[in-house]
């Protein structure tokens, strides 16, 4: 049997994954940033791992994924989660909710608690 002479399409080639591009090196600032292409080589997302510029809320150093995204039908799932990236209006929004619940009827202390939490991670907080 011959090799076939037409080349197979990769994930890439078929748009079912992006294609990774990582940056050149022209200086520091550069290094480990990566561009994630489409099939037509538009970039949709840039990324990079670093040290973030302070610590987190709980005080170590941690890490901070950080993305750039281009298009306006993104998702971000971290370990199979998607994560819910939100605006400061919203965040407004949902502390508004908390102060009139405050300020209306009474909350079982899980429920609050519950409440509480889900703020927090909102806002980026370890739990």
């Amino acid at each position: 049997m011959t090799p076939s002479l037409t080349p197979s399409l990769t994930p890439y080639d078929t748009g079912d994954r992006l294609e990774p591009q990582p940056w050149r090196l022209t200086d520091n600032d550069h290094y480990g940033y990566v561009d994630f292409d489409d099939d037509e080589s538009a970039t949709v997302f840039t990324i990079v791992g670093k040290r973030p510029d302070h610590n987190t809320a709980d005080g170590s150093p941690g890490y901070l994924l950080s993305v750039s995204a281009y298009c306006d039908d993104t998702a971000v799932e971290i370990d199979g989660d998607r994560v819910l990236v939100l605006d400061e209006d919203t965040l407004a929004g949902l502390n508004t909710l908390v102060e009139l619940a405050e300020q209306g009827t009474a909350v079982d202390a899980d429920a609050w608690r519950l409440v509480q939490g889900t703020i927090k991670k909102i806002q980026g907080a370890r739990p």
